[in-house]
């Protein structure tokens, strides 16, 4: 139970729902500061936690085969158009003046219906093969997308500070499952950390979560399906 209601909590904090259908249409965009928050913090600790690793962010409930997106940084005297990794992932850049203003980063598309979601973290370290993520990696991504939580204002550190009345801490409580998933169905996660290994049914209560000690940042995480890897 309570850790069903610390991801309560957290899903609260990652994203914001719009009491009314006035959502409906709106254009998705996201301060840039707010982004930056998420960068910073993976910037000063994937060194020791993810090395060689690189972040990006992904559109929030973008079907994938949903082509033609674009996302820019917008400021009164200049748009700067970003990198898409994919068709629904795209990696922020520098832009000192952008940090300093009101800058937005904005998508041709709207969130879908009475909802505001911040983009999702990803974290990858390089030479992972598909469905294959890394521990570290993880936890370094939930630790990005709760930064990226904290700085959207009073409200999202209210229930952060919340959870932590209940004795959580934000993000060790959280499954591997729950960070980064891959899109492709899975029924089976496997972690593997030098000779230890341990399987467990996708649907079995209480899985491995991100703050368990026990496994190290090299600890490996794959999701198959009837003997097949997910992507």
């Amino acid at each position: 139970m309570r850790i069903r209601f610390f991801l309560i909590l957290l899903t609260i904090a990652t994203s914001v729902h719009a009491a009314d259908s006035e959502s409906a249409g709106k254009p998705m965009a996201w301060r840039y500061q707010l982004l930056q928050k998420a960068q910073d913090l993976f910037e000063k600790r994937a060194a020791t936690q993810a090395p060689g690793a690189t972040l990006t962010f992904s559109l929030p409930k973008v079907d994938a085969a949903q082509g033609n997106n674009q996302v820019e940084i917008v400021r009164a005297d200049k748009h700067i158009v970003l990198p898409m990794l994919s068709n629904t992932t795209f990696a922020l850049v520098s832009d000192t003046d952008a940090a300093e203003s009101d800058a937005m980063v904005v998508v041709n598309r709207n969130f879908p219906r009475g909802e505001v979601n911040h983009p999702n973290v990803q974290v990858r370290s390089p030479g992972l093969p598909d469905g294959v993520k890394r521990m570290g990696d993880l936890r370094l991504a939930c630790a990005a997308q709760i930064e990226m939580a904290k700085a959207d204002g009073f409200k999202f550190r209210a229930i952060l500070a919340t959870a932590s009345i209940f004795g959580f801490s934000a993000c060790d409580k959280l499954e591997v499952t729950k960070i980064d998933p891959p899109t492709d169905p899975y029924d089976t996660v496997t972690i593997e950390d030098g000779d230890r290994r341990l399987v467990q049914p996708a649907a079995q209560p209480d899985l491995l979560q991100l703050g368990d000690k026990s496994w190290s940042d090299n600890a490996r995480i794959s999701y198959t399906m009837s003997d097949h890897s997910a992507q």
